[in-house]
């Protein structure tokens, strides 16, 4: 069963959030691992942002167990939602998928956009 976390981000700021997987006391190895995230206004809803491995959104630590999530000042400025709802899923080397996060976002409305 994934936890559930909710996300707060503050529109037009950078996110940098760590996590840290312990199974047990003992992080998770991560070591050849693949990681995908989506924001989405709704189950099913529009995408607002998808974060992976790929694309640098998601950074894995390998046998530490660590997972850093990082959404560009420039992405949160775009959405126009307020609240959306995520979840955050583990590709292993064998394919083996795991739903490790899922929750609510919640976006504060940015007020200074001036340059």
């Amino acid at each position: 069963m994934a936890g559930i976390y909710r996300l707060k981000i503050d529109q037009g700021s950078t996110v940098k959030r760590a996590l840290r997987w312990l199974r047990n006391g003992v992080p998770v190895d991560l070591t050849g691992a693949k990681a995908r995230m989506e924001i989405r206004t709704s189950a099913g809803g529009t995408l607002l942002h998808r974060l992976d491995t790929i694309n640098g959104g998601l950074v894995l630590g390998g046998t530490d167990g660590t997972i850093q999530i990082l959404i560009p000042a420039a992405a949160s400025t775009a959405w126009g939602t307020l609240q959306g709802v995520y979840d955050l899923e583990v590709i292993f080397p064998d394919e083996t998928v795991t739903r490790l996060i899922q929750g609510t976002v919640a976006i504060s409305a940015e007020v200074t956009t001036g340059e």
